[in-house]
């Protein structure tokens, strides 16, 4: 029997509304069998346990292997990405409420962000003024202490921080990587870029004869 050439296009990161992943979900299949093409696209990869995590990375060699055990006579070419990462995000029909609650939110938090910022920059970064003269517009006088702004600032302030690192003291919050991995994936990445390329400027490449 002649053996079927499949072009695989692996994906970068794809989001699923089911916890069965299936393969047509991650990927793209091409071949001049349009029935075996179907078969493959109905392969079904693994599945999503979202209480354990909704993010799942799969590699091409797993999405190859399902293919070759339904499909031995397959000759697999693929074309696309070498791991793809699968996030489960659920029915959005069903969280149209609390999305539009979260863009009113991100978009009052945008809005008094930046005009707070546009405030303290003209008062040469001086947030106390800026909080005076806030004060003194709305309420009409200076509080004696710290008011409402000051205990609000500094609520905000430690929120933010915590939420854009994602720690709280050793504790993770999400699963998500904190901006200081990224950039050490980004830096580790920019070595060994480096590392090959003077390899083989040097000629000390290791290669096939």
């Amino acid at each position: 029997m002649k053996k079927e050439t499949v072009y695989l296009k692996l994906e970068r990161d794809v989001k699923v509304i089911n916890y069965d992943v299936m393969l047509s979900d991650v990927a793209a299949i091409s071949c001049n069998d349009n029935t075996l093409a179907a078969k493959i696209k109905c392969i079904k990869l693994f599945q999503i346990h979202a209480e354990k995590s909704k993010r799942e990375i799969i590699s091409v060699i797993k999405v190859v292997d399902s293919i070759i055990r339904e499909f031995p006579d397959a000759e697999i070419q693929s074309i696309g990405e070498m791991e793809c990462v699968v996030e489960y995000v659920g029915d959005k029909k069903k969280h149209k409420i609390w999305d539009m609650i979260k863009i009113i939110f991100v978009s009052l938090t945008a809005f008094f962000g930046a005009a707070f910022a546009i405030m303290t920059f003209n008062e040469d970064v001086s947030v106390t003024d800026v909080f005076g003269k806030l004060y003194t517009l709305v309420f009409g006088a200076m509080p004696e202490g710290p008011g409402l702004l000051e205990l609000s600032y500094s609520i905000g302030l430690a929120m933010g921080i915590i939420l854009f690192y994602n720690h709280i003291g050793g504790r993770r919050i999400t699963k998500d990587p904190t901006p200081i991995e990224v950039q050490m994936r980004m830096y580790e990445n920019n070595v060994n870029d480096a590392l090959v390329e003077t390899a083989n400027r040097k000629g000390e490449l290791l290669d096939v004869d």
